[in-house]
């Protein structure tokens, strides 16, 4: 099978767009999985409001700034 030069160029073109494509989702993907961890890690101390991030599995614990107990997971909101 030969190959004419317009439809080498046309493969090349169409297989970078590819290439560029998959690069761009691949690291949308990555990206957002990181984001994930770190929310999932962070967390707000209920008394002083201090944010930090903690990834020991306990489900309650020691904030820095002011030693209080916080319990990880999503806050209540009262309202």
């Amino acid at each position: 099978m030969e190959l004419s030069l317009a439809d080498f160029v046309f493969v090349l073109l169409f297989g970078s767009f590819g290439l560029v494509l998959l690069s761009a989702l691949l690291s949308r993907y990555f990206h957002a999985r990181t984001e994930r961890r770190a929310l999932a890690r962070r967390v707000i101390c209920r008394l002083c409001l201090h944010a930090f991030e903690d990834s020991s599995p306990a489900r309650i614990v020691a904030c820095p700034a002011c030693g209080a107990l916080t319990e990880k997971g999503r806050p209540r909101h009262l309202g």
